[in-house]
């Protein structure tokens, strides 16, 4: 027996939302990932910080033999507004940016590194996930494997909830590694109180 009423229904995927559209977009325009083989005992770290207002970073940490490698990717010129538009377009493939001025820098270093050995000795699996479907907000992805297993995790505005300590620990000390790597290029500041 049929009513004659239709319900359309869509299911609204988490991966559908502009924290994750942006986060792919950006990945996409970063340096590519060097996932260690599996089952080698290495280790690797990515870090996306997609901030509302300051610098779009991706930061790679990985582990080779006694030393880590850090690849930083910095976005010279902000993504949120012209990612903005596209998502609310319905642009899945983002047609219009086929590239974004970028640096990429990276140098290696001894396991004696203080902050980099901490973010590799994080227990990723206890972070808990927290992201906002909104375009406003900072937003933050992280993706880590020993070779055997692997933890992906995304939270938005950490530093507003204690919950999310473990986030800001890890952020602020993203924030310092960072530093390691020589910069040649400046990031053009368009946003207003952009770092």
């Amino acid at each position: 027996m049929s009513s004659g009423i239709e319900i359309a229904f869509k299911p609204l995927m988490p991966n559908h939302s502009f924290p994750y559209y942006m986060e792919r977009h950006a990945s996409r325009l970063s340096a590519s990932m060097d996932l260690p083989p599996p089952n080698s005992g290495r280790t690797f770290l990515r870090l996306i910080r997609l901030p509302e207002k300051g610098r779009e970073t991706i930061l790679d940490l990985t582990t080779y033999g006694q030393k880590f490698e850090l690849l930083v990717t910095r976005f010279l010129k902000p993504l949120r507004e012209v990612m903005a538009e596209g998502f609310q377009a319905g642009d899945d493939n983002l047609s219009g940016v086929t590239s974004w001025p970028i640096e990429i820098s990276s140098m290696r270093m001894d396991f004696d590194d203080s902050l980099a050995f901490a973010l590799q000795t994080e227990d990723y699996e206890m972070f808990e996930d927290g992201l906002a479907e909104s375009i406003e907000g900072d937003h933050y992805f992280l993706f880590f494997t020993d070779s055997n297993e692997f933890v992906c995790k995304a939270v938005s505005n950490p530093t507003r909830n204690p919950l999310y300590e473990n986030w800001t620990r890890v952020i602020n000390r993203s924030y310092g590694l960072e530093l390691n790597p020589p910069r040649r290029l400046v990031y053009e500041a368009v946003v207003d109180g952009a770092l």
